[in-house]
């Protein structure tokens, strides 16, 4: 038994009371189930005893149990939490998958994520900078605008810009220290300050969250008005509001690879492109479709020298709300429960064209329903032939383009070869490498089906960055 562990016994339930630093911990064993509980206590409580009992005198978390003195309070109070009858009240900042999703939370502590937190003073904000830091301690920090002194403003372009020298001062540091999660707590209701964020964490490659508290609270502006250590007055909040209120659509939305990940799959690609460049059959093959300007002899390296900054596979491009249907999909049930979650997916096969090398992913059910269900050129070639596709064919992430091509183009060639592959016999020729049999198709386009499919640790979010380049 633990040293300075006490037990209570009353009736058929054992409670067991220990102090560990600043918190007790009490274990109930009631009616055969084991529920464990946590409350945060002063450094004030005091230890009595009555009879055998040992009691903390403790101050609970807000929304638990109030202080529970004497003993049978507490037996009472356990007895029924622990009863199969009971309802734990679940408040909505738990209902974020990087507080409670155990798969998220592994994610995230091996990622590099930014989570800016958004809403009315008072509405919950802090409460979920708390939670986070306390969830990831020793690899997160927050920059807070309330404990800097850094009120609301509803016009911020009429502030002096040097306001938030000190905030972005504290960000940077964080930078330099390479704080895994980083969270930034204010209002964020003006555009240009959100793009200026967007554009630092970018710079950084960190992955962007944006989060809304979504309390009852938060659109209760009489209840705000008492709440908001600014009390600022209801008019001043309705003037907030507004803003707060329009969706903050992304370039586009889509799956984040980790960093580990990331450049786990680059060495992929680094490989695959030094195994092509000494293949003869290959070069002698591909060279017939690609323009090479230069003296020296055709090097595929030098050739797609052009690489993402940020490896993701894409779900949907909505160019900051200027695609038609990208606010509906922002605001579907699935896409808001998925943000910041963790995903892994399978990359089932590498591709090259003379424009593009790609990693081709295919999706399980639960990743499907992300994927919009009408997407450009899924239904027709070249020519104008419909050939039927699965859904999400096009899911894909670019590993590299040739000198002046898009990366938007590596879904286009993806589908351009599945295409090949269903009205094709047989491929054209065929070379052995160490992923698989690669495959010609004609015009350059070659795809090798991976033996091993290769994993990799994804968060979902939206790019929101527009000085950075995703190319």
């Amino acid at each position: 038994m633990t040293s300075g562990l006490k037990v209570i016994k009353q009736g058929q339930v054992n409670k067991q009371l220990s102090k560990e630093g600043r918190k007790v911990h009490i274990v109930a064993t009631c009616r055969k189930e084991r529920v464990p509980y946590v409350w945060d206590a002063r450094e004030t409580e005091r230890q009595e005893r009555r009879g055998n009992c040992c009691v903390w005198d403790v101050e609970t978390r807000p929304g638990e149990f109030n202080i529970v003195h004497p003993v049978s309070h507490l037996i009472r109070n356990l007895f029924k939490m622990g009863g199969k009858s009971s309802k734990p009240k679940v408040t909505q900042c738990n209902s974020f998958p990087f507080l409670e999703d155990r798969n998220t939370i592994e994610t995230i502590k091996e990622a590099h994520s930014f989570f800016i937190l958004r809403g009315l003073p008072g509405s919950g904000k802090s409460t979920i900078a708390k939670k986070i830091t306390e969830k990831y301690s020793s690899i997160s920090a927050i920059a807070s605008a309330d404990d800097l002194g850094i009120a609301p403003l509803v016009e911020e372009s009429e502030a002096d810009g040097s306001r938030y020298n000190k905030l972005d001062q504290q960000i940077q540091q964080y930078f330099e220290e390479d704080r895994k999660v980083i969270v930034v707590d204010d209002t964020h209701h003006d555009s240009n300050r959100l793009d200026y964020l967007f554009d630092l964490a970018s710079g950084k490659d960190y992955i962007v969250f944006i989060v809304n508290p979504g309390t009852e609270r938060s659109n209760n502006l009489p209840l705000l008005v008492k709440s908001s250590q600014w009390k600022l007055s209801l008019e001043k909040l309705q003037l907030l509001e507004p803003a707060l209120k329009k969706s903050v659509i992304p370039f586009f939305f889509g799956w984040f690879l980790v960093k580990q990940d990331a450049e786990k799959l680059r060495n992929i690609a680094m490989e695959f492109l030094d195994q092509l460049s000494k293949n003869e059959t290959f070069l002698k093959e591909f060279v017939k479709y690609v323009k090479w300007d230069s003296n020296e002899d055709f090097n595929l390296q030098e050739y797609f020298k052009k690489k993402p900054s940020v490896l993701h596979c894409t779900t949907m491009f909505c160019d900051y709300g200027k695609v038609p249907n990208s606010e509906s999909y922002a605001r579907a049930k699935v896409v808001e429960q998925s943000l910041s979650k963790a995903f892994v997916l399978k990359v089932s096969a590498l591709f090259i064209t003379p424009r593009t090398v790609g990693a081709r992913v295919l999706l399980n059910e639960q990743q499907q329903q992300l994927w919009p269900e009408v997407k450009e050129h899924e239904d027709a070639d070249s020519s104008g032939d419909k050939i039927e596709l699965p859904h999400s064919s096009r899911s894909h992430i670019t590993l590299a383009c040739a000198p002046g091509v898009q990366a938007v183009q590596t879904g286009l060639d993806l589908l351009d070869i599945l295409k090949a592959e269903k009205t094709k016999a047989a491929s054209e020729c065929q070379v052995t490498l160490e992923q698989g049999q690669l495959c010609c198709l004609g015009e350059g386009r070659w795809i090798v089906n991976l033996s091993n499919a290769i994993d990799v640790n994804t968060l979902f979010s939206g790019f929101y960055a527009k000085k950075t380049t995703i190319e």
